[in-house]
């Protein structure tokens, strides 16, 4: 027999729209019944606007809907998710193909009184595409129950740091993390919400301004933070920050360092992926251990030929131990340390070579901000290549030179931790890496870059 669960009875206020918790349940209610009249039985949900978004997705959970979520809102990924897919909730103009019979839409003024608790079946299907390296799209299918999982564990781990605190993003609630954080665990645990992504800290401290937000949490990827340490505007609110948080890809040692120092406080950063969701999580602090900590309802090892880390989760569906891709160094108490991917370690003249270890080397000298390294296959066998963003000081010299004058001083740092044949062959200076919205780094692009 299927679970059924409701929905709380939350007191989130939400912020920028001025709208408190009963007025966004009777307009949940009211989209609710417009898929119930609806016979399509899978929809693609896409909309930008995150309040807009939230009334949709619970709309359809309570009406027993299949909801599909795409990584993006290109013409090619909407038509490709609406193959899978009967009914369109968003705006209408997005997929113009579609009968409109098919098409449910924000409606703003609409709003229907619940003569009932509105409940979800914990079975409910939730498909997310990852946006992916490679920039190909995988469908990555989860319940509802998974995801209420998470959101319980982060609630236990998490939230005596959060209190009552308002949380703010610069994320998409399109993928999820940001479905997570800054939407479904804040509705949840009755906590405000600002649903607005942040593109840039000045707007995020305009709005802390206006709204006269005392107490905020801030839900955000490694790129924002890193570009935030070289004029760090929020350091003029750093005493209502009641916590960070960091996901999408590895946050550099020296931005955690800066930041501790800036704001008090490094960010709590979340290590997992869309499939598994969340594994572990760690709060660097100087002088003690950097290792991950994995969350209390996961069950971790260590696989012994490859070292790859094995977990089992409540988070999604899995038999027996599910295998990563991942290298993992496990300590006596349970914590442990991230040593890479298996798919980024190499052989070059019958040696091994981590292309992470390489990148770490780069990202470690003072004058680069961030780094990424891959190979190509040349006349001379297989080679190290590595994109490159310097520092602005650094960066102002490289102007002043040649790229040869630096590519020799990279090396001549390296040389002290790296074998020669380990050691890039080719650098390409860029203004800044191209990660997507949800921080991950396309990777197709840094192939043509060094083509």
């Amino acid at each position: 027999m299927t679970n059924q669960i409701t929905l709380p009875n939350s007191s989130t206020f939400f912020v920028e729209q001025n709208i408190h918790f009963p007025q966004w349940l009777n307009s949940v209610n009211y989209h609710r019944q417009c898929f119930a009249n609806n016979d399509a039985v899978t929809w693609l949900l896409y909309c930008d606007n995150a309040y807009q978004f939230s009334v949709l997705f619970f709309g359809l959970l309570t009406a027993n809907k299949k909801i599909i979520l795409p990584q993006n809102g290109t013409v090619n990924q909407l038509q490709l998710c609406m193959e899978l897919a009967d009914g369109f909730a968003g705006a209408a103009e997005l997929i113009p193909t579609l009968a409109a019979d098919n098409v449910v839409s924000y409606c703003p003024q609409s709003t229907l009184p619940i003569a009932s608790p509105l409940r979800i079946a914990s079975n409910t299907d939730i498909t997310l595409f990852t946006s992916g390296s490679t920039g190909d799209a995988k469908a990555i299918n989860k319940t509802f129950q998974h995801l209420l999982n998470e959101i319980m564990q982060l609630e236990h781990c998490f939230g005596d740091k959060l209190g009552n605190a308002t949380i703010v993003s610069t994320v998409s609630h399109q993928h999820i993390y940001g479905l997570l954080f800054k939407l479904m665990w804040p509705i949840w645990f009755s906590r405000d919400v600002l649903l607005q992504p942040y593109e840039y800290p000045e707007h995020l401290c305009y709005d802390h301004h206006k709204y006269k937000l005392k107490n905020i949490a801030i839900v955000s990827s490694p790129p924002h933070y890193h570009r935030l340490i070289k004029d760090n505007v929020y350091m003029e609110m750093r005493d209502n920050i009641s916590t960070l948080f960091s996901s999408g890809g590895p946050l550099s040692d020296d931005a955690s360092r800066q930041l501790a120092v800036q704001l008090g406080q490094s960010p709590n950063e979340i290590y997992g992926s869309t499939e598994t969701g969340g594994i572990a999580w760690r709060q660097r602090c100087l002088g003690q251990s950097n290792r991950w900590l994995p969350f209390g309802d996961i069950e971790l090892s260590c696989q012994n030929t490859s070292q790859c880390l094995m977990l089992k989760s409540p988070y999604f569906d899995h038999d027996g131990w599910y295998i990563t891709d991942d290298q993992i160094k496990i300590a006596a108490d349970g914590s442990f340390d991230l040593l890479g991917r298996v798919d980024r370690i190499i052989k070059i003249e019958e040696k091994r070579v981590s292309l992470d270890h390489v990148q770490h080397c780069l990202k470690a000298l003072d004058f680069i901000d961030d780094a990424f390294c891959l190979t190509l296959l040349t006349k001379r066998g297989l080679q190290i290549v590595a994109a490159v963003v310097l520092t602005e000081e650094a960066q102002n010299e490289l102007d002043q030179s040649r790229n040869l004058v630096f590519n020799r001083r990279i090396k001549s740092h390296l040389m002290n931790d790296l074998e020669v044949i380990a050691i890039p062959k080719k650098f390409r200076y860029l203004p800044a890496l191209p990660y997507n919205s949800s921080g991950k780094l396309n990777k197709l692009v840094m192939e043509k870059v060094f083509e």
